[in-house]
């Protein structure tokens, strides 16, 4: 029946209503505002139908509803329009005759482009791209603002065809999914361009090439090879700019270079200086590789500097700096940042930069440096320039800089930390590999400034900051910060403390690894090494066993330790780094059977002894005094040297090792085989150090008949030596002299004395005193007066040093008795002559 239509026909009109409601809150503000004009014009002019029309009225009002309520669904899809026109199309074929379609056409020019206006505006856009030598954008390769516009299929050909896309809404789109990491989407949105495209369409593609991961690099210079040779089309700046893009990223230094000859060559396009700083960046990519790239780096900014109208920005520069970090070449990074800073072009990341590659080149002074001029300048330094510094301190083992710095890590929020990054519009490429910011202190920030504090003398601030490190970062302290914390404990000598952290792991359930346990054990051997050295100075002449049973303490707990690890290897298998750190304990006890002991346990397990294990048991021979033991460590080395030449690992004694024996010789007396020891040890092609040449000096002058001779040799080898390194110091001369005094030889000694002060050292008054004493015992007071009043050349006044006031008093008596005897020996012989020659000599 009719009301049973009427009804039916009203509720299927109402159910769509109602299950579009429950869609409206899906739908974000900013689409609701762009449909809004679509909504109030189509509402008004369907309401505007024939009111005296019950039937029209009713379905005027159902038809305005749905329109609301479907405009505010649809617009998940970018085609609005489309659900629009359709539903008008329905409001007309329902009761034509009453729908104005010019006012319908008006009320929906807001949203709803004719077809006419779309190919008007293709015509003005083909128009200014082929006929315009400047692009409308200035780096169209690397920055573009897109506005996003999708393309989904029309309900219907016509429409379709009515509503096709125009090229600038292409060129957007292949933006957009180029930025996106939707390759494969662009470039078949590219080929599917049937109208004439444009050289803005070819470029966009070929950006999209370059921001692939990986960089699809031969498919970006394909598609310029079909775009010339098929479509016509004219290259222009900008296709080579994201050609250049795209070797760049694909670290194609070669390529790029390539690029770049042929661009005016081939091409007749002039590289600009977005063109200059991709090749730049394309060699500082390849200097990863290959580090000899960077110079290519170099004479491209050289290049593009002698260019007339060309400005390099500082993106070119700082692409140039990055190739120095990358090949290490800190001095030539160190020259192109003076350069920047004389032109103006300096920022944070050309700092950051610089401090990069003088890290690589552990130029650590150099890195604190530049630290230091960022805070002078007011530049905010981000997490990773301040990390750089913080490995300065840490390798410079500068306690306080490095709790500086990472106080400086901690203060710094995201706003400073991004506030002088380089920004780009538009989409990064999907999974591009790109740098975190660094926003505030990591577990590895925690662990330079651990170590920082260790290399100090800071230990106590180090272990603090392990309870500080999870509070700050959220991360619980792994092997590592701990590991540092204990290497602290180990120069410092706190044994016990070294074992608590041990024991702190432990319950944290954080594995020691066997850097950890040798540090440990390390502690040990630097406890021992402090007591002995305590008891050899404060007890020579009454035994005190306080002091030595420490030190068998400390030895005690270290070998425990060890036996804990051979007997569970599940904890830490004891490799040889582990039996090192227990022989220098041994060694520091003085207990030389067990260091020799550790070694034959060490190669029962089939572990091979290092160089430092011998070196470790030299010094065990030296600290006992051991001549026989010295003996027996340098054929157990050419034992191992002889098993070890299949191999291809020679253990040959090394500077560390015959510097031990030498100062094991030194402490047993035996003078004569110092000497011979230092003329073998250059024979074997090594250089000894100037401590090594003052031991032998010592060793010559020590004793009540100090051999002067034989110390003026070993001085002549060390100044044949002509090595910087080697030059003598203070110490060098203060031997020789007191050894010339004590052979009673002065001029030697005010030789010396003359040779220190041209080295630049200033000489004690304790060897001027001696060198005064000894011309006194070989009365010599005149040279004795005259070396006294040449110590005003280096600031002493004789007169206010008692012993040289005394020196000098004796020094007059001295000269004033000898010019009497000689007035009185002449006197006399005068007399005689007087009386021989009867007056006639003329008095």
């Amino acid at each position: 029946s009719p009301s049973f239509m009427h009804g039916m026909a009203w509720r299927c009109r109402i159910a769509p209503l109602f299950i579009s409601i429950l869609i409206i809150p899906f739908n974000n503000r900013k689409q609701r505002k762009n449909n809004k004009i679509v909504m109030s014009s189509s509402a008004s002019l369907l309401l505007r139908r024939n009111r005296n029309d019950c039937w029209n009225r009713q379905t005027s009002i159902i038809i305005t509803c749905q329109l609301l309520i479907i405009c505010l669904v649809a617009i998940t899809s970018n085609n609005n329009h489309y659900y629009v026109n359709g539903l008008l199309q329905q409001g007309r074929g329902h009761n034509s005759n009453r729908i104005n379609t010019k006012r319908i056409k008006s009320s929906s020019s807001s949203i709803i482009i004719s077809s006419q206006q779309q190919q008007q505006q293709q015509r003005q856009y083909q128009q200014e791209s082929h006929l315009s030598q400047t692009p409308r954008r200035q780096n169209e390769d690397i920055t573009t603002t897109t506005t996003t516009t999708r393309f989904t299929a029309p309900p219907s050909a016509a429409a379709q065809q009515q509503q096709q896309p125009s090229l600038a809404q292409i060129e957007q789109e292949i933006v957009r999914l180029g930025r996106r990491g939707r390759t494969d989407d662009a470039l078949r949105l590219y080929h599917s361009v049937s109208q004439p495209t444009t050289i803005r369409i070819l470029n966009s593609a070929i950006d999209a090439c370059a921001r692939a991961r990986p960089t699809r690099l031969a498919q970006a210079f394909e598609l310029l090879e079909k775009g010339i040779r098929e479509k016509q089309l004219e290259p222009n700046v900008f296709t080579f700019g994201s050609l250049m893009s795209a070797c760049a990223r694909a670290r194609e230094a070669d390529r790029a270079i390539q690029l770049l000859r042929s661009m005016k060559k081939d091409y007749g396009v002039t590289p600009n200086a977005i063109v200059y700083s991709s090749a730049i960046s394309a060699c500082s990519r390849g200097a990863i590789r290959n580090p000899k790239k960077y110079k290519i780096a170099l004479e491209l900014v050289k290049e593009a500097d002698g260019i007339e109208d060309l400005e390099l920005n500082v993106i070119g520069y700082n692409a140039a700096l990055s190739a120095c970090a990358n090949a290490a070449a800190y001095e030539d990074a160190m020259q192109l940042f003076d350069t920047m800073q004389d032109k103006h072009l300096v920022d944070p990341i050309s700092y950051g930069t610089v401090m990069a590659a003088c890290e690589k080149a552990e130029r650590w002074k150099e890195v604190l440096e530049y630290a230091q001029q960022m805070n002078a300048c007011g530049l905010v330094m981000d997490g990773w320039t301040i990390t750089s510094a913080l490995h300065a301190c840490q390798q410079l083992g500068l306690a306080e800089e490095g709790l500086f710095y990472l106080e400086e890590l901690k203060g710094l929020s995201k706003s400073n930390a991004t506030r002088h990054r380089r920004q780009t519009a538009g989409w990064e490429r999907k999974g591009a590999s790109r740098a975190s910011s660094l926003n505030g202190p990591d577990g590895v920030a925690y662990r330079l400034a651990i170590s920082a504090c260790a290399r100090g003398g800071q230990w106590e601030k180090g272990t603090n900051l392990l309870d500080e490190m999870e509070d700050v970062t959220g991360q619980k302290p792994d092997v590592m910060a701990y590991t540092a914390a204990i290497t602290g404990c180990e120069y410092a000598g706190e044994w016990w403390q070294a074992f608590s952290i041990l024991n702190e792991m432990r319950q944290q359930n954080v594995a020691p690894n066997e850097v950890t346990m040798a540090a440990v054990i390390g502690a040990c051997a630097t406890a021992c090494g402090k007591q002995q050295q305590s008891n050899d100075n404060d007890n020579k002449d009454n035994d005190d066993d306080s002091s030595s049973s420490e030190s068998q303490l400390c030895l005690k707990k270290a070998l425990q330790l060890l036996n804990v690890m051979k007997k569970d290897p599940t904890i830490v298998d004891p490799t040889i780094v582990v039996y090192n750190a227990a022989i220098r304990t041994c060694a520091e006890a003085r207990e030389i059977k067990a260091a020799f002991q550790l070694l034959n346990d060490a190669e029962s397990r089939r572990l091979k002894p290092t160089i430092i294990t011998y070196g470790t048991l030299m010094t065990a021979c030296e600290r006992a005094v051991s001549v026989e033991g010295m003996d027996q460590v340098f054929s157990l080395m050419k034992i191992a040297n002889d098993e070890n030449n299949h191999v291809g690992k020679d253990i040959i004694p090394n500077e560390i090792v015959y510097g031990a024996a030498i100062s094991c010789l030194r402490k047993a007396s035996q003078p004569e085989r110092c000497v011979s020891m230092l003329r073998k040890m250059i024979r074997d092609g090594l250089k000894p150090n100037i401590a090594t040449f003052n031991t032998v000096l010592k060793a010559q002058t020590e004793g009540r008949k100090p051999k002067l001779q034989n110390a003026l040799e070993v001085y002549k080898m060390m100044r044949a030596a002509k090595d910087p390194i080697i030059t003598p110091n203070r110490q060098t001369f203060s031997v020789l002299i007191e050894a010339c005094c004590a052979r009673q030889q002065p001029q030697g000694a005010e030789a010396f004395l003359r040779l220190m002060r041209k080295s630049g050292y200033k000489p004690d008054v304790d060897l001027y005193t001696l060198t005064v004493a000894s011309y006194e015992r070989a009365r010599q007071p005149l040279k004795a007066l005259r070396l006294m009043e040449s110590m005003e050349d280096d600031g002493y006044d004789f007169y206010s040093i008692a012993p040289l006031n005394t020196a000098f008093k004796n020094a007059v008596k001295l000269v004033n008795s000898v010019v009497g005897s000689k007035k009185t020996s002449s006197s006399s012989r005068r007399r005689n002559s007087y009386n021989n020659n009867d007056g006639e000599e003329d008095y």
